[in-house]
């Protein structure tokens, strides 16, 4: 079990708090020290035990004033004064430390300021603290250095002390906001606690190393700068036992922590073996060590980094550390010190790791835009002394590219393929009195999915097949049931596993297996010069899979799957929900005034045959589009009818689109149904609906247009060689085109019928007429 005083991450080692031996408490100087601190604890309790014993004094001491910080900090100074002196501090150091601080007087400014180290530690432990707090603590913490350096903050502090402090807040708040992160991400996702609780991996003294390993992470070059000043910092830093003071600094913060804690005797005396150890572990030679990542390794998501990543972990520690630097390769000869993100983490920032690690992690490695395969990782640890310390490995990178971008080639989205809710979108365009909207798109007939299917990087995991389903509504568990498969692609020989064949990116999912014409050895049959044969089932080529079945088709909001396996085993998975209409819209026209190819007499509607008024012509039919699902709401996708458009051809001659009446008066466009063909489901005859059809009317054509000598009085152009003279009769043909917005393969759905009549402009010649607007003349 963890207790706070875990040195993992710590130029220390891990069984730091491991069974003691009698080299870490058997001599005269642990025992010196030992009293020194039990003396402090035991006049404490003896305190305590007088006033258990006269509660009428405790009861006086309760009416007076509540504690506040002061006492605390003067409470924590009592406590640790003797422990403190310089003969009792010094006792536990290793002869290594010694003889490397030399004289005293050089380096007591160091041993002042571990009384600051050491009560700090056991402010932090000593309760539950908020961030808030711990910035407070750590405000005194900068002041009691500042004192003990013969630096002491102005009242009020100068600007330069209020920038160093606001350095130390800024370096605070990345050293621990890891430990909120790795909190918050155990709220977030408990499902493995339950477990780990049973089989015995959390404990009672689960997380206590937390407050360790922000004190680790908060020790850096850039909080020594900002805590003892400038000016300071570049003095001390140059000393050549600089980074032990760090160490022995952070040793002093663990133990005042693990101190904290303490219930008893015991555990005061196990806390400064611990504290000794750690001394010890300081000048631990110049170590350097990488263990992980190991063989086959996947990327996992960084969300503070916005990046995919491993984490490279070992050790990078000893005596002298000054700091340790990350390189990979792809070939073991040319090294790149790029792309990776050291603590703290978040941010992430930095060109090196400047504190000591021990069995942690060194570095995240980050492999966002990197290749899958094998890379060569090399750790440089260099110390004060210019010594460094060089380790190697290597790894297989694992990438996976395992999602559903597109269908049909369309993959515009509302959000991204990684929201499980992400819906294909258009903007539906204005039209007439039709406002634009922005809506979901269907999809139908023989549909193309795009995507990738692929896994791969390691020698013993690639793709070994990949599978299309579908459910219907909207599903984003990959392992609830119902699921229909429809698509199945495997990869089973050696000429299919080539890299042509993988489907990354905005690949063609829905591909079959056919021959490729390439360099392969006899009998097979030659496809182009030799060596250049045709392999049997060797190239994927896109094709599309059918999703008209049946008269409806599958018709409403669906759910696919795409399901990835791999040759060892493991499987992967992405959702996508799609809207699929394989419903046609139906279009049926008549002229209720005349049959079809019967002649009409402009004369019976031109009543009376003034060109100032219109001579209105009902023109009747169906232009509808069912909904895609009957029991979902009238709303698009759903309702997915788009427009119609009426047309009037002459033969051999224009053609005129007819105004439409609508809500907002007359346009080109139909934008609301018209009539009802009666039966869903069924496919749409026009002329043979059954009774339970509903015809309306499409259009009021005014036949002014057909008139060449009222034709201008229409408020829209005629187009030229349209219209008929007086006395003249020719063949025109009603069209009617009738659109919903699915996307297929070949455009949108549509439905098409006509009516042709032959018209005849039986209405009188004016007076004066000509040529032009007469076919015969008076008198002709």
């Amino acid at each position: 079990m963890k207790r706070e005083t875990d040195m993992a991450d710590t130029p220390t080692d891990t069984d730091l708090d491991g069974p003691l031996s009698p080299d870490d408490i058997g001599d005269e100087s642990f025992k010196l020290a030992l009293n020194a601190l039990l003396a402090a604890h035991q006049s404490q309790l003896e305190d305590d035990l007088k006033q258990a014993k006269d509660p009428e004094r405790l009861k006086a001491e309760l009416l007076k004033v509540l504690p506040d910080c002061e006492q605390e900090f003067a409470f924590a100074d009592r406590l640790f004064e003797g422990f403190m002196k310089e003969d009792v501090a010094v006792r536990l150091l290793p002869e290594q430390a010694l003889q490397l601080l030399g004289p005293r007087e050089n380096w007591r400014w160091c041993l002042l300021h571990l009384r600051c180290c050491l009560i700090f530690g056991w402010l932090v432990c000593r309760r539950p603290r908020n961030f808030r707090a711990f910035n407070y603590l750590l405000y005194r913490y900068w002041r009691c250095v500042r004192e003990v350096i013969g630096q002491p903050v102005a009242t009020p502090p100068r600007a330069d002390e209020v920038k160093d402090f606001n350095t130390l807040v800024h370096l605070a708040a990345a050293a621990y906001r890891p430990y909120l992160t790795d909190q918050l991400a155990t709220v977030d996702f408990p499902s493995g606690i339950p477990d780990e609780v049973l089989n015995g991996q959390i404990d009672c003294f689960d997380g206590e190393a937390g407050a360790a390993e922000v004190f680790e992470r908060l020790l850096t070059p850039e909080t020594a700068q900002a805590l003892l000043g400038e000016k300071a910092f570049a003095a001390h830093s140059r000393l050549p036992w600089f980074w032990f003071c760090r160490c022995w600094c952070l040793c002093a913060m663990r133990l005042g922590c693990c101190l904290a804690g303490a219930k008893n005797s015991l555990d005061i005396a196990r806390c400064l073996a611990w504290y000794r150890r750690c001394l010890r572990q300081c000048f631990r030679p110049l170590t350097c060590a990488l263990t992980g990542p190991n063989a086959c390794t996947d990327e996992e998501i960084q969300a503070a980094l916005g990046a995919l990543v491993v984490p490279v972990t070992g050790t990078a520690a000893g005596a002298g550390f000054s700091h340790y630097v990350l390189e990979w390769s792809l070939n073991g000869i040319t090294w790149h010190a790029s792309d990776f993100r050291y603590p703290p983490i978040p941010p992430g920032a930095g060109v090196q790791g400047n504190s000591p690690v021990f069995g942690g992690l060194l570095a995240l490695f980050d492999t966002s835009l990197l290749n899958p395969g094998l890379y060569f990782l090399r750790l440089t640890v260099s110390s004060v002394t210019g010594a460094v310390c060089v380790a190697t490995h290597t790894f297989e990178l694992s990438k996976k590219d395992v999602r559903i971008l597109g269908v049909d080639g369309y993959s515009a989205m509302d959000t991204s393929w990684v929201d499980p809710g992400a819906r294909f979108i258009e903007t539906v365009p204005a039209l007439c009195a039709r406002p634009a909207s922005t809506s979901e798109v269907s999809f139908g007939g023989c549909l193309s999915v795009q995507g990738g299917a692929f896994v791969g990087g390691c020698e013993q995991r690639t793709v070994k097949r990949y599978t299309l389903d579908y459910k219907p509504g909207f599903e984003t568990d990959c392992s609830s049931g119902g699921w229909v498969n429809f698509w199945s692609v495997d990869y089973s020989t050696p000429v299919q596993n080539r890299f042509i064949n993988r489907r990354t990116d905005f690949s063609t999912l829905t591909s079959v297996w056919a021959a490729d014409c390439m360099v392969a050895p006899p009998p097979l049959p030659l496809c182009g010069p030799p060596p250049f044969r045709s392999v049997p089932d060797a190239l994927l080529i896109a094709s599309c899979w059918q999703s008209k079945v049946s008269t409806c088709g599958l018709s409403g909001l669906f759910t696919l799957r795409l399901l990835v396996e791999a040759t060892d085993g493991s499987s992967y998975c992405d959702t996508q929900r799609v809207w699929i209409d394989n419903k046609t819209p139906c279009a049926m026209i008549r002229i209720d005034a005349v049959p079809k190819c019967a002649d009409l007499f402009i004369s019976q509607f031109a009543t009376p045959p003034d060109c100032s008024v219109p001579w209105t012509l009902p023109v009747s039919g169906i232009a509808y589009d069912e909904l895609i699902d009957p029991m979902q709401p009238f709303a698009r996708p759903n309702d997915n009818f788009d427009h119609y458009v009426l047309t009037l051809t002459k033969q051999g001659g224009g053609t005129l689109q007819l105004p439409v009446m609508g809500p907002g008066g007359a346009c080109f466009y139909g934008t609301q149904r018209v009539g009802n063909p009666g039966a869903d489901c069924t496919p749409c005859v026009p002329h043979g609906l059954p009774a339970s059809a509903t015809i309306g009317t499409l259009a009021m054509f005014d036949l002014r247009a057909l008139d060449a000598v009222c034709s201008s009085q229409v408020p829209y152009p005629v187009p030229a060689n349209f219209t008929l003279r007086r006395q003249e009769c020719c063949v025109y043909q009603f069209d009617l085109w009738v659109y919903d917005r699915t996307i297929t393969s070949s455009g949108v759905h549509w439905a098409h019928d006509s009516w042709p009549i032959k018209i005849c402009n039986d209405l009188p010649c004016p007076p004066g007429a000509d040529e032009t607007t007469c076919a015969r003349l008076p008198g002709q």
